[in-house]
């Protein structure tokens, strides 16, 4: 797909274009669970924002909360020792415009799922999880979850937290 795209469009604007990544890591070293993320990247390739589910510590309880969250991207936050990247997939690679509102379509998914107080329990392996909150972002932004990323066990991978028939209003 970047071949044509590439073929239609004047290298300086292919330059100029943003993108949305995928990031499929393993946890404990190879053959551990995947963790998955996403990385949304600026027209120069530096990452800007990272988006992905995490299991949180309650106040009054042992179950952990489940929450999206999205911050400035930082590598270093992920122990160097627990995460090893497996692959990196484009996603979307487009005008700042259609960036934004992929973004915007994500950040509306992230407060649905945040507004849902849903629980993380890692003993249930069909439950949601933090890859049940990238795979959603996804979903969410009216992309594909690239096939190359779903060979790797990534518990509660398949579970995307949007109602059926789920649409942004940032949908064109």
């Amino acid at each position: 797909m970047q071949t044509q795209l590439a073929e239609q469009t004047p290298h300086s604007q292919i330059d100029a274009q943003h993108s949305i990544h995928l990031v499929t890591t393993e946890m404990n070293g190879p053959g551990g669970p995947a963790y998955n993320y996403i990385l949304f990247r600026d027209h120069n390739g530096e990452d800007k924002v990272m988006m992905n589910g995490l299991a949180l510590e309650r106040q009054k309880s042992k179950i952990r909360a489940l929450r999206g969250v999205m911050a400035p991207p930082n590598p270093d936050s992920l122990p160097q020792d627990f995460f090893n990247e497996i692959v990196q997939i484009e996603l979307f690679r487009g005008s700042v415009e259609h960036y934004l509102q992929k973004m915007a379509m994500a950040v509306e998914a992230l407060e649905f799922i945040n507004a849902q107080n849903l629980n993380y329990r890692p003993e249930d392996i069909y439950g949601d999880s933090p890859n049940s909150v990238t795979h959603t972002l996804v979903k969410a932004m009216g992309l594909e979850f690239p096939e190359e990323a779903t060979h790797f066990w990534a518990p509660g991978h398949d579970n995307i937290i949007l109602p059926k028939g789920w649409r942004s209003k940032y949908e064109h």
